[in-house]
């Protein structure tokens, strides 16, 4: 018994390329939908005390907890405190790619320094088939593929 296999991956590649001439506000557009899923999926894992691989966060130091309970806060670690820094994420697409940051100079900074001790800004393995599974789904319902 002989069996064949065939493969298209290089004509759907092909096809891909030529969308993304062709139709190039379709891909931004796909591409910006899925950063505002990515955003979706950071603030999610951050309110939950998650870090991007779903490991608990790093607990707050003694004297910050007492600080937060005073503040009435919670004391487990959700790198939210007045809730400006999550609400500060922004995505910018372009064609080629998308980009998510922090639109205020002070709350990037506020996040450069809580991703030293709990990795929040980042993809983590398991989401990356979801999140090009929703590129996917948002390129395909924006086109003809």
């Amino acid at each position: 018994m002989k069996i064949k296999v065939s493969d298209n991956s290089i004509q759907v590649a092909k096809n891909f390329e030529r969308q993304v001439r062709e139709q190039p506000f379709i891909v931004k557009k796909a591409l910006g939908r899925t950063a505002e899923f990515l955003i979706f999926l950071i603030k999610t894992k951050t309110k939950k005390g998650v870090d991007y691989q779903g490991n608990s966060f790093t607990p707050y130091t003694k004297e910050y907890k007492e600080f937060r309970q005073k503040s009435g806060k919670g004391t487990r670690p959700d790198l939210i405190f007045s809730g400006n820094m999550l609400g500060d994420i922004i995505q910018k697409a372009s064609p080629t790619q998308a980009i998510i940051s922090f639109a205020n100079k002070f709350q990037n900074t506020k996040a450069l320094n809580n991703q030293f001790k709990r990795k929040f800004f980042a993809i983590g393995d398991r989401d990356v088939n979801s999140i090009m599974n929703v590129f996917a789904k948002e390129f395909k319902s924006l086109s003809k593929i």
